[in-house]
């Protein structure tokens, strides 16, 4: 009786995993087309436009391109990683790529997450995590030339700490939130490690001179704070969550967690309102990350905005776009700008997207 009961209770273990697993792939999710207003291909990018960050006393946006993430061959990448930037006051829709110069590794420049600070002489400065074909990590930090319209580096930094990053939100001239997403440095060993539910990702501090573990033991993909650096948003994407935290700079306090049921990427934060490119459709979002350049395999794509409650502890949640991949495909982020009625839109490994907003956003 012993036996079977444990029999019992072994199969009931099975199945509950393997309904978990269902769920997380998003087996049982089918996406259905429709778009706030016309969407445009941007000339420019077309290894991706992982992640932006909107200028917005300058009316510009900063491009991240060609990110390398978990690579099977390092001899398969075949692009540079590079930064483009697109003027929102033109309607031409061409962004164009910004040398950057004096890198310590130009061969190793890879971006992937990327933030921003206005120094006080009005400077602007990038923070870019970047990735080399070998997938080893750093945090590179850019100062922008106006009238030269060039990227120079200023540091490259590179920690125990930041071992598998993803974003950053950069809070003063020297100092960051970072998320690192997983632990596994391979595609195998990552796929086993979700699987599992063992998450080796977390989020990090960097002061300017150390850093710390803020949360750990999560799947920490976007991450972004307030202008007013006192409120934290985490994309724990595994899970399909948005976690909001306090910051008082030391801890982080948490606030709410807003269920997404879709896999989303990185945030573009407006006051009360986050917007956010998502993979609803987890299994297709895997298989074409795999490979972005084979266009054989595309992945659906969702654009969210949550609009939270004056405490943060609740969020209406309204989906603009949903694509089934074969326009945007791999949504990763979307950033509105003109009082809301313009949307930029980002893919992990093609092109870049930009959008009127022709539909209501206020309920």
């Amino acid at each position: 009786m012993f036996f079977k009961i444990l029999t019992w209770v072994f199969l009931g273990l099975v199945l509950q995993y393997l309904f978990k697993i269902v769920l997380f792939l998003d087996l049982n999710k089918r996406v259905y087309n429709h778009r706030p207003g016309t969407c445009r291909e941007v000339k420019g990018p077309i290894h991706g436009s992982e992640d932006l960050e909107i200028i917005e006393t300058k009316n510009i946006a900063f491009i991240t391109s060609g990110v390398v993430y978990l690579p099977e061959n390092p001899n398969n990448i075949t692009w540079k990683g590079q930064i483009f930037k697109y003027d929102l006051s033109n309607k031409d829709y061409v962004a164009e790529p910004v040398k950057v110069v004096d890198l310590e590794d130009e061969e190793g420049f890879y971006p992937h997450g990327i933030s921003h600070w206005i120094l006080e002489d009005g400077t602007i400065r990038l923070f870019l995590v970047t990735h080399t074909k070998h997938f080893s990590h750093a945090i590179v930090i850019l100062d922008y030339n106006e009238s030269q319209n060039v990227l120079r580096h200023v540091k490259t930094i590179r920690n125990e700490k930041i071992y598998r990053p993803n974003d950053i939100a950069a809070t003063g001239a020297n100092s960051f939130f970072v998320s690192n997403d997983g632990s596994a440095q391979n595609a195998l060993l990552s796929v086993l490690e979700v699987l599992s539910g063992l998450d080796g990702g977390s989020v990090v501090y960097y002061d300017g001179t150390k850093t710390k573990y803020l949360i750990e033991r999560t799947s920490a993909n976007g991450i972004s704070i307030s202008k007013d650096l006192t409120t934290l948003f985490v994309s724990h994407i595994n899970e399909e969550i948005i976690g909001v935290y306090t910051w008082n700079k030391d801890t982080l306090k948490e606030v709410s967690k807003i269920s997404t049921l879709s896999a989303c990427d990185n945030f573009y934060i407006d006051g009360r309102n986050l917007w956010t490119g998502c993979h609803p459709v987890l299994k297709d979002a895997a298989e074409h990350l795999a490979n972005p350049i084979d266009h054989r395999h595309n992945a659906p794509s969702q654009v969210l905005l949550a609009k939270f409650s004056e405490d943060f502890k609740t969020a209406q949640i309204i989906e603009l776009l949903a694509d089934d991949g074969n326009f945007i495909s791999a949504s990763s982020i979307a950033a509105p700008f003109d009082l809301n009625r313009q949307l930029l839109i980002g893919t992990v490994g093609r092109k870049f997207y930009h959008c009127d907003i022709n539909v209501p956003i206020d309920f």
